[in-house]
Order: C-alpha cells, then structure tokens, then sequence
C-alpha cells in the first residue's frame, strides 16, 4: 500500500502537467478518484500516529528520490513538491474523512521538518481553480467575473 501512495505523490509530471486552467478540474477528479480511497484507507488504519505516516512516506520519497540519478533528484523531488501542493494536499482536504485534514497538515509539518528550505504552504482545491488568469495578450479578462462570483 505505501508503494500506491508513494505514486500518488512521484508521478510528478503525469499531473503537473496538467495543471492548467482548462485541465486541471479533470486531472483532479481524475487524481481524487485513484488517490482518494487509498489515502483514506491509510489515514484511518494510522490512527492518530500520522506524523508516523507522514515520515513513513517521506521516507519512501527520499529512497525513490536517492535512487534517481544525481542530476535528477532535484527535479524529481520539485515534482514531488508540486504534486503536493497541487494535488495531493488538496485531495487531502476535500475527503469526507476528518483525520485527512489533519494528515495534509502532518505532511507538511514534516516536510517542513525534513526539508526546511524547502517548505510548501497547503490550500483548498477550490482557490487553486480560482487562481488561474484568464488573460489575452496581458490583461486579465477574467478578474471582473471573479469579482463578481466573490460578491455572491
């Protein structure tokens, strides 16, 4: 199980790439319908030990990580890193369970810990879909529609 998870955070490009405005509401479906369960299972079989999973699989990353080669490792953890933020981490907060909440929060804790210098902040799914400029040729055509939906 801790292999599938790790796959949820190493794919990398696989869904990085489709962070886009147009792509990444189906990527994220698409991410929550593979990821959720599996992530859901292991945050209720931790318990209340999920610093102890977050370590767990931050330790897997870093063994997937080492085995990269050296040129390599920093991108392949960057991709890690951007997953996370943009998938993962947001995936975490939608889910129905409570304790995955918590999870998202050990996980970044942890990294923080791990990697200081390279920390990441979490957010919801929604704020990140509203964060994509809808521009043409520089000006931002989208702002007075998200104007208007933040004052309903």
């Amino acid at each position: 199980m801790r292999a599938e998870l790790l796959k949820a955070l190493a794919a990398g490009g696989e869904w990085t790439d489709r962070f886009h405005r147009k792509t990444y509401s189906a990527a994220f479906q698409e991410y929550m319908e593979r990821f959720g369960p599996l992530y859901t299972e292991a945050v209720q079989a931790a318990g209340e030990d999920l610093d102890g999973l977050a370590d767990q699989l931050l330790d897997d990353l870093a063994a997937e990580t080492a085995r990269q080669r050296f040129w390599d490792r920093s991108l392949f953890r960057g991709n890690a890193k951007l997953t996370a933020v943009q998938y993962l981490s947001p995936m975490l907060l939608e889910l129905e369970e409570p304790a995955c909440a918590r999870f998202a929060e050990a996980l970044q804790d942890r990294w923080a810990a791990r990697w200081p210098k390279d920390a990441y902040g979490i957010t919801t799914y929604d704020k990140l879909r509203r964060s994509f400029s809808n521009t043409i040729l520089g000006i931002d055509v989208g702002r007075l529609a998200r104007r208007q939906e933040d004052e309903e």
